[in-house]
């Protein structure tokens, strides 16, 4: 276990925010602090399992993004599986807008890659060939089927991949940023490795939203302890300056809202023993149609975010700096 200072001010200051349960913990009895930063703002799990431990509470089976087809057989998880590869056309599409490249040219890395399917999504249905497509996963099952079944060039880490790759077009973090130990050291490959048009893409959950606030520390997407950070849009933007990156265009990722309340809704059914019903599925739906419809009105209330940036230019870099 460590207790680690803020990546934003590095400072140690830190205010309790709220006590969560991991939801993988079947006696419903493993709590863990989120603190908020009092210097930066931004909430973290702290203490947290460190760097050596973190493997242990990423669920083999259980954890939802390292699920795949040939392993996985039960109602619920062919159901999931299903819904993700129906949006996996659609989040290339939100990846790859306003590129202006021939889509055979460009260049893409998935850091958080887990079985690669997003990346074979852009190999099949956009057409970038393999050779311009690589990812980064740590987790050996996960990586070792995306080489396997996909082809796909994938490495443990961005240490590993930091001198065999080249220029990209497009970075994506797509719900992976809040798990990373060496947030810097990832940020920091990501813009050196940004081609100069380049784009990263970080999808995030939003502590902010409508869902966080109904359900509170029964919120699916706290996911203590594997997510180690809570970025609202100004602290995500404060760090991402300390790396020369800008964030130009931020949008409401609905689809997030569907998986977050049925889960949290099952979660909370869970911790006050009561059964997971077709009436409480129900409700669940009614409250993702409710809070879908007033994220229309209120975007900064959805319940995750995907969040463009690029390079800051040399110009756009000095004013900031004044």
């Amino acid at each position: 276990m460590e207790s680690a200072p803020c990546p934003i001010s590095g400072s140690a200051g830190f205010i309790p925010w709220l006590q969560v349960p991991d939801r993988f913990d079947a006696a419903g009895k493993e709590q863990w602090m989120l603190q908020r930063s009092s210097a930066s703002g931004l909430i973290m799990t702290n203490p947290r399992p460190d760097s050596s431990e973190i493997a242990l509470h990423y669920h083999t089976g259980q954890y939802d993004p390292h699920l795949h087809a040939q392993k996985h057989a039960t109602i619920a998880e062919r159901a999931y599986l299903a819904a993700r590869s129906l949006l996996l056309r659609y989040r290339a599409g939100l990846i790859l807008n306003e590129c202006r490249k021939p889509l055979r040219q460009v260049r893409v890395l998935e850091i958080g890659c887990s079985t690669g399917d997003l990346l074979n999504c852009f190999h099949l249905k956009k057409g970038i060939p393999l050779k311009n497509l690589a990812g980064v996963e740590p987790e050996p099952e996960a990586a070792d089927y995306a080489r396997t079944v996909f082809e796909l060039k994938v490495y443990p880490s961005v240490s590993d991949a930091a001198d065999k790759e080249m220029m990209f077009d497009r970075i994506v973090l797509w719900h992976t940023l809040e798990h990373i130990h060496a947030i810097h050291e990832t940020l920091a490959y990501a813009a050196e490795r940004l081609a100069p048009e380049g784009v990263l893409i970080i999808a995030l959950p939003n502590p902010e939203s409508y869902d966080a606030r109904h359900y509170k520390e029964n919120w699916i997407a706290w996911d203590a302890p594997r997510h180690l950070y809570h970025f609202v849009p100004d602290t995500l933007a404060k760090l991402l300056e300390m790396h020369n990156l800008s964030i130009f265009k931020r949008l409401p990722y609905f689809p997030d809202t569907l998986y977050n309340t049925l889960h949290s809704e099952k979660l909370r059914c869970k911790r006050d023993g009561m059964p997971f019903t077709v009436l409480r599925v129900g409700y669940a739906l009614y409250r993702t149609a409710v809070d879908v419809g007033k994220g229309f009105f209120r975007p900064e209330k959805a319940s995750s975010f995907i969040y463009y940036a690029k390079i800051k230019t040399l110009e756009a870099a000095r004013q900031s700096a004044l």
